[in-house]
This record gives structure tokens, C-alpha cells and sequence, in this order.
């Protein structure tokens, strides 16, 4: 009887002995942004980024993966360790690349758990200073009877989908310039190089302010308030014509529930009211919205994009 009560308190001092396992997270995560550093999404990582490491205790690494339209970051994110290291911030162009680009390497369905819902963001649209036009109604006129150049993010990106659906809807001929982020076509219609982008108010507005670039409409189907001079699209003669951007955050399928549910409470706590003033301030919507938030947007866009590019012929070229 002593020998077998000793052996039981040997085996619970040694089961006391085992190390718990660490909680999540034990080292740095990597968060994928699908363009090069200097366009929207990069700039709204970055903002928040620093903000999700200290709920974490963390660091949070952006990974600037751009090309394809985003689809060589999506890659990168299905294929890694679905072990909550290793997420994506992505955008529109996820849920219209399935319909732009043939043979995809993943199944945007199936190989992406969504996280969160970050915020989102209409465009602008503005032209290099050497286009003589001073309004939208200017600018359809000239692209009637001139060749214009469009800068744009990507195949399947924001500024293509918009431009080509401007084009569908105006009946003018446009040629889509495309670069792996907004950072380097910004770059380059600075430098004159194209003529035309529609971009994001954070990354284009002190371009405007400096006289570098001419701003002629914005997107969205209302003025938004940092520009409420600036009129829309749909107001100009095109009713209906939205074109908008969303940023949310995904990781590789397989990620275990309380693991990404952690991660979808530090993205959404993160949206801090200071956090949320500056990207008010940037032209950036704050959503904080769940992880079925974004896939229900998911879910939405993928069959509204295809449509879409259907009817507007819209390809990766």
C-alpha cells in the first residue's frame, strides 16, 4: 500500500514538473502586405501594426510582398503555417482576382480563414499636371480624342477595377500601366511617366496640396468629408458608379479557433479612438469589424466582381 501511494505522488510531481504550453503568441507575427511600402495599405498596416504587437506583447513584422495583383502575397499566406505567425492584409483585389486571373495557385474560398475587418476607403481620381484638363467633364472629353496612360496597383487592384469600369461606363479608351503597389505608380505618374490614376485620398492628397497633381473626382457614391468640394463620379453624369476598397486581415486555413479568435480581438481593439482619428483624418473608414464581417464581404464581392468583369472585359493584361 505505501509502495503504490509513493508511486502515485512520483507521477504527480512529475506531471506538476511538465512545462504548460506557452499561450499564444510565443515570438514575432508577420503580417503579408500584398503591395510595395507606400501606398494605402501599407500606410494602414503600419498605423496599426505597432498598436496590435503591445495587445499581443509581440512584435508585428510587415512583409512587403507585392506583384501580381496581390495574388503572389496570397500565395505566400495559403502556403504558410496556419499557426497564426503569418497573416495577410488584404483588399479588394482578393475577391476579384479569382475572376482576372486564370489559374490562381490557391482557392480563395478554401485556403484563407478570415480574421478581421479592418477599415475601408473611397479613391480619388487625379491626373499628372501636364493633362490640359481642369474637371472630370474635361477629362471624358479629352480621353475621346488622346491615348491616356492609367497607373495601377496591379492587375485586379482598386485603381484597375475603377478605371476599367469608368471606361466601360464613358465609352473612352484608357491603357492600364500595371506596377506591383500604389507606392511605385504613384511614383511614376509624378514623374509624368502615366497620366492618370485613381487612388486613395492618404497617398494622393499631399501630392494634390503641392501642386503635383490635379484632383477631379472622388469615387464614392457621396462628396466625402475631407473633400466636400470635390465632387463624384456618379454625380458628374455616371449615376451608380462606386468604386471603394476594403482592407481586412486573413491567415492560412487551419489556424486553430482561439488562436485566431485572439488575433481578431487585437486587430479590432487596436482601432484605439486615436488610432481611428488618424485614419479619419488619412480619408480611411475604421470598421473593426469580425472575422465573419469580412467573410460575409467575401462571400458578397466574389460573384459581383465576376459579373463585373464580365461585362466590362477587364483582364490581367
Amino acid at each position: 500500500m505505501l509502495r503504490l501511494a509513493a508511486t502515485l505522488l512520483t507521477g504527480a510531481l512529475i506531471a506538476g514538473a511538465t512545462p504548460a504550453r506557452a499561450e499564444f503568441p510565443e515570438g514575432p507575427i508577420r503580417l503579408i502586405v500584398p503591395f510595395a511600402p507606400g501606398g494605402t495599405t501599407d500606410v494602414v498596416a503600419r498605423r496599426i501594426a505597432p498598436k496590435v504587437g503591445e495587445l499581443l506583447g509581440q512584435s508585428v513584422i510587415i512583409d512587403n510582398r507585392g506583384g501580381g495583383g496581390g495574388s503572389i502575397a496570397a500565395q505566400a499566406t495559403a502556403t504558410a503555417e496556419p499557426d497564426g505567425y503569418t497573416l495577410m492584409m488584404t483588399t479588394t483585389s482578393h475577391t476579384a482576382n479569382p475572376s482576372v486571373q486564370m489559374n490562381l495557385p490557391y482557392d480563395t474560398l478554401k485556403d484563407f480563414v478570415s480574421v478581421a475587418l479592418v477599415a475601408d476607403q473611397p479613391g480619388v481620381i487625379v491626373v499628372h499636371p501636364s493633362v490640359p484638363v481642369n474637371s472630370f467633364k474635361e477629362l471624358m472629353e479629352y480621353a475621346k480624342t488622346h491615348k491616356l496612360t492609367y497607373a495601377t496597383a496591379g492587375p485586379g487592384t482598386f485603381p484597375h477595377l475603377g478605371i476599367e469600369l469608368l471606361k466601360s461606363r464613358a465609352g473612352v479608351d484608357m491603357s492600364a500601366i500595371p506596377y506591383k503597389g500604389a507606392g511605385p505608380a504613384m511614383t511614376d505618374l509624378l514623374a509624368g511617366h502615366v497620366k492618370l490614376k485613381l487612388d486613395a485620398y492618404i497617398t494622393a492628397y499631399s501630392h494634390v496640396k503641392a501642386g503635383k497633381l490635379k484632383l477631379l473626382a472622388v469615387s464614392s457614391p457621396e462628396r466625402i468629408p475631407q473633400l466636400p468640394d470635390t465632387p463624384t463620379v456618379a454625380e458628374l453624369g455616371y449615376p451608380g458608379y462606386e468604386v471603394s476598397f476594403w482592407m481586412g486581415i486573413v491567415g492560412p486555413t487551419g489556424i486553430p479557433e482561439p488562436v485566431r479568435a485572439k488575433l481578431e480581438k487585437a486587430f479590432t481593439d487596436a482601432l484605439t479612438p486615436e488610432i481611428r482619428a488618424v485614419l479619419e483624418k488619412d480619408g480611411v473608414r475604421p470598421i473593426g469589424g469580425s472575422g465573419k464581417d469580412l467573410d460575409a464581404l467575401i462571400q458578397r464581392e466574389i460573384p459581383q466582381w465576376a459579373k463585373l468583369v464580365k461585362d466590362a472585359n477587364i483582364t490581367a493584361n
